[in-house]
């Protein structure tokens, strides 16, 4: 009944034309590249690492169960700009593969509709390398290409360079996209003392530094791959300066609002503030986010302001999927989905109902001959695994209950697929994803609980007794899950 009523309130004056709204509001998107949705404090983290989101999510409306649909940039961006599964898209890895022809992403739409879009990314993959930049008539990244570590300052540096250039130029006023990918939850993390103090004290603040100054992205994945381990202190260490990262992150997203606010922008605007997937911080023996979908990689933050129809301090539980802004974002603008986009994408001004979200990764045939050089020491069975499949689908019912199916799929020699393994899991119960109800060292009473022998039984059980959304979304179906 709460759920209803939060939806009702959301309709009653939703993005599409409340009273007074304008008619092409402002949107401003922060994406936190890398950031877990359970390491921010506004979500119920314990760790004070978001106060400004924290703000923000008191005068809009906050979702705590936000699942990407992949946890990899190029996929994950790609969702949220056209709605689609990965499956659909078609950019799996960013290594020279592109989304398939004849889909207009969403920065492609606004500036047709008559926006000012405009990309300031940290992240090089949000770029002509992917082909996710298609749309923006302004890009200012704020990578570097001879060197890894990319701040947030970096990205106000563009901004005020891109505003400046805005009140240089004058003429009419248009509507404004802006899309800030933001990158200081991605490895390497930059030292940020003030950050980890604010989050874990001060006597961590060098120990959170050493381990950031130790662990790049290249290391993460040598403990990924079973090549070189990284210390236990390291890996505990290096939360905690992830925990810093976050709140740097946190930080300059306010500081960013705070460059709009002076320009006149942002008041009645709608602001988003997510993440495109997680990160593994040693859950499951795993680093990076790479080879994984559980929630620790798929589950990220999601906070959404707008006078009139996000607004009020709201908080869902029920899930909901990163590709929901895709259509969210166009009903705002007061536009249609693009033809072949937002199937599987719900409004967020949609009421909830028994849903299956489905996340995906792999399998990465075009990034196999780069690892294979970059982490040499890797044992072979661990590179086997580029060339598997993962896919998790997590089920929300009515009850507030559900369960978590994750899938990992090869190919035997003669290119047909092979089962290499299946888990189910219970988020009330076990939200860590450590207990395999299916597993071999499930208990009796755990496989009692699944009232099932096996995974696929229990998916044409559901479908059998219609709590899987219907085929036309691509939850659960025919199309290769």
């Amino acid at each position: 009944m709460a759920a209803a009523a939060v939806w009702g309130a959301l309709r009653a004056d939703g993005p599409g034309g409340g009273a007074g709204a304008p008619a092409r509001p402002d949107i401003l998107l922060f994406v936190w590249d890398t950031c877990r949705g359970d390491r921010v404090s506004a979500h119920g983290y314990e760790r004070e690492t978001t106060p400004l989101l924290t703000a923000l999510a008191a005068e809009g409306v906050s979702y705590r169960r936000c699942f990407t649909p992949a946890p990899w940039t190029p996929p994950a961006h790609a969702s949220l700009f056209t709605g689609l599964l990965p499956r659909r898209h078609g950019l799996l890895e960013g290594m020279g593969d592109r989304m398939k022809p004849g889909l207009r992403a969403l920065p492609e739409t606004l500036q047709r509709a008559g926006y000012e879009t405009v990309c300031i990314a940290a992240n090089a993959l949000i770029s002509e390398v992917t082909g996710l930049d298609a749309g923006f008539a302004r890009e200012y990244p704020c990578y570097r290409t001879d060197d890894d570590t990319v701040t947030g300052e970096d990205a106000l540096l563009r901004a005020r360079e891109w505003l400046e250039e805005r009140r240089a130029r004058g003429g009419p006023r248009r509507p404004l996209f802006l899309f800030v990918n933001l990158m200081d939850t991605h490895l390497p993390y930059v030292r940020d003392d003030a950050a980890v103090a604010a989050t874990h004290g001060g006597a961590a603040r060098e120990r959170a530094g050493r381990a950031a100054s130790l662990v790049g992205d290249l290391e993460a994945k040598m403990h990924l791959m079973g090549a070189r381990l990284l210390p236990e202190e390291i890996v505990r260490d290096l939360g905690v300066a992830y925990d810093g990262a976050v709140r740097r992150t946190d930080r300059i997203t306010g500081s960013m609002l705070d460059l709009l606010a002076a320009e006149g922008i942002g008041g009645d605007a709608l602001v988003i503030v997510t993440g495109d997937h997680g990160e593994n911080l040693g859950e499951h023996g795993e680093m990076n986010h790479a080879f994984s979908v559980h929630e620790t990689v798929c589950r990220v933050p999601l906070v959404v302001r707008r006078k009139g129809s996000f607004e009020g301090g709201i908080v869902v539980e029920a899930p909901v999927a990163l590709q929901d802004l895709y259509p969210t974002i166009l009903d705002a603008a007061g536009l249609p989905p693009e033809p072949g986009c937002g199937l599987d994408a719900v409004p967020l001004t949609t009421a909830p109902a028994p849903r299956v979200i489905v996340s995906e990764y792999g399998p990465m045939p075009r990034s196999f001959a780069e690892a294979r050089v970059a982490m040499a020491g890797a044992p072979p069975e661990a590179l086997a695994r580029f060339g598997w499949r993962y896919v998790a689908a997590r089920e929300w019912s009515a009850e507030g209950g559900g369960r978590t199916y994750v899938r990992v799929e090869g190919r035997d020699g003669e290119g047909r697929p092979i089962l290499v393994r299946e888990s189910l899991f219970d988020p009330v119960a076990d939200p860590g994803e450590e207990r395999d109800l299916l597993g071999p060292a499930a208990l009796p009473a755990d496989r009692a609980a699944a009232a099932v022998e096996t995974v696929s039984a229990f998916v044409d059980a559901q479908r059998s007794a219609g709590r899987f959304v219907p085929s036309s979304q691509l939850l659960i179906n025919g199309d290769g899950f």
